[in-house]
């Protein structure tokens, strides 16, 4: 499922050059906070403002930004049910990982991966049922709040710790084939406090995306927006380059996959 999050962020991406993407890491805002960036007025680094650019120079240049960032944190916003999944996860590029994953009609999980090896995933009750096949009531009831503990190799965890991969969203960028891209460059904004440009145009669907770009420090995208068949989903981007907060859940809330597996289900 990190295709679900990349597939917006492809959207309108997918026409920049082929040049390698920037290997410099530099420091990310939260969107929430604003930006830090050095130099003002909607101008990068080089001094070249990018509502001077073409929709596609801004597009690649925030594609090489999204695939240069070493941790960021990934927001679908509406209705789950409406959008078809619901994210809210803060990943880095060495497989740590930290939110929470909606699927309509399968449940909802909170989620914790660490370096791509340990997971513990908290199901809530449509979760146990539907994807995890605890159907007793008693059992779910015992159950209620306690995570799976495991490792990305365990299958029952091994799909949602995929779901929380930011270098599966990255390659997945790396690997568009090009189609669709903006046509448009629209007003310069703010998105919480962060200046922004609008650029726009169809996906390779013929789907109408809009994405804002930052214009101050690294020009991240801040925000995609896709209108499907008169259905609005956006995706926010934020917490770039900030370490993901990795804290254990208590003992006694933990139940290992292997007891799991065997009906030991005392957490």
């Amino acid at each position: 499922m990190a295709g679900v999050a990349a597939a917006g962020l492809l959207a309108l991406t997918a026409c920049g050059s082929e040049e390698e993407p920037s290997s410099e890491g530099t420091g990310g805002q939260e969107s929430t906070e604003g930006a830090s960036g050095e130099n003002g007025g909607g101008e990068e680094a080089d001094g070249e403002s990018l509502a001077s650019l073409s929709p596609e120079e801004i597009a690649d240049r925030a594609q090489r930004a999204l695939q240069s960032a070493t941790s960021m944190r990934v927001t679908t916003l509406g209705d789950p049910g409406a959008l078809g999944i619901g994210l809210d996860l803060h990943m880095d590029q060495g497989g740590s990982c930290a939110g929470s994953v909606t699927q309509p009609g399968a449940g909802s999980i909170e989620l914790l991966v660490r370096e791509d090896d340990e997971v513990w995933m908290k199901p809530d009750t449509e979760f146990w049922q539907s994807q995890l096949g605890v159907a007793d009531t008693g059992v779910i009831s015992l159950l209620d709040g306690s995570y799976l503990y495991g490792h990305t190799s365990d299958p029952e965890l091994s799909q949602m710790a995929g779901t929380c991969s930011l270098t599966a969203m990255q390659s997945s960028i790396e690997s568009d084939d090009g189609s669709g891209g903006p046509d448009e460059v629209g007003p310069e904004t703010e998105y919480n406090g962060v200046p922004a440009i609008t650029i726009s145009g169809p996906d390779a669907e013929g789907n109408e995306v809009t994405m804002l770009v930052a214009t101050e420090g690294e020009p991240y995208p801040l925000l995609v927006r896709t209108m499907t068949d008169g259905t609005e989903s956006e995706i926010e981007l934020s917490q770039f380059n900030e370490p993901v907060a990795i804290e254990e859940p208590p003992a006694e809330q933990v139940l290992n996959i292997a007891d799991f597996r065997t009906g030991n289900i005392e957490p």
